[in-house]
């Protein structure tokens, strides 16, 4: 009897362990789907989030270009130098090791007597990679003397990041919009871009877009980041004005200036139109926002 007892205890030890190993083959292969549309959960401290170095902290003399010259002040850790004189342009390096997105500068606009005229906002269009420049320029008022930029904020992963230079503190905070890996939102086939002619000083490529899908899409835009020795110097928005139907294919005009040397299709967007929502893809972090 006792044998007995022993056999049918073993018997169930033996089908509980089973049962775990079931639930646990179970939530790992939930959590590999479910992988597949998140991002990345990333940890990111106080002196991580100071990912901006900036060339051009205070931009001066706005109001007498013509005579003076634009004092330029290095943020420290960045060794971004040669600012052209007389322009109210930046430059701006991503020094993380990870990528920041839907970037923006705040400033102040001063007069001579370095009064506060009026506070306003800087925004990029572009995602950099760790390493990557770009210019950004800022629009200022009548009787502004000079620019000096207080604050900066960008994206990365799951996070919000926003970096007070002028009372020294970091904001960090997640990211609420819905965003997803792209992977199953990648569904235009873009080719190379091709240029085609030049005239009045406007270069003009083209490029053709097909839609992998089976879907009809509306409202296509193409993100171009334009590039000159290295460095993105304009972000374009260039749209296709029709319904790309399954498996159609568009070509697309993307006019840019002589100073561009490079072009670069770093996102696109499109609206779904049988899921009524606008999918807004970036091609360098692979992350897509969803809006419904």
């Amino acid at each position: 009897m006792k044998r007995i007892s022993k056999i049918s205890y073993l018997l169930v030890v033996i089908l509980l362990i089973n049962v775990v190993a079931i639930s646990g083959c179970k939530n790992e292969n939930i959590n590999n789907k479910n992988n597949d549309k998140s991002i990345r959960d990333i940890e990111i401290n106080e002196n991580d989030a100071k990912a901006i170095g900036i060339s051009n902290t205070e931009i001066t003399n706005i109001s007498n270009l013509d005579e003076h010259d634009t004092t330029t002040k290095i943020e420290k850790n960045s060794n971004i130098s040669n600012l052209d004189e007389h322009d109210t342009t930046t430059k701006i390096e991503n020094n993380s090791n990870f990528y920041i997105s839907d970037i923006w500068l705040g400033y102040e606009e001063l007069d001579k007597n370095k009064n506060i005229i009026s506070k306003s906002q800087t925004f990029l269009d572009l995602t950099l990679s760790p390493g990557e420049l770009s210019s950004i320029s800022f629009n200022y008022k009548e009787y502004v003397d000079s620019i000096k930029i207080t604050s900066y904020g960008y994206e990365t992963e799951d996070k919000v990041i926003v970096v007070n230079l002028k009372k020294d503190y970091v904001k960090i905070k997640n990211n609420e919009q819905q965003i997803e890996n792209s992977k199953s939102y990648e569904i235009l086939n873009i080719s190379d871009i091709h240029k085609e002619n030049e005239s009045n000083g406007i270069n003009k490529y083209i490029v053709k877009v097909k839609n992998s899908s089976q879907k009809n899409l509306g409202n296509i835009t193409l993100k171009i980041g334009e590039l000159k020795n290295g460095e993105y110097i304009s972000v374009s928005h260039i749209s296709a004005y029709n319904v790309l139907k399954a498996s159609q294919e568009t070509k697309i005009d993307i006019p840019t200036s002589r100073d561009t040397d490079k072009l670069k299709i770093i996102g696109y967007s499109y609206d779904d139109i049988k899921e009524k929502a606008n999918i807004d893809i970036d091609l360098k972090s692979h992350r897509a926002k969803i809006n419904k």
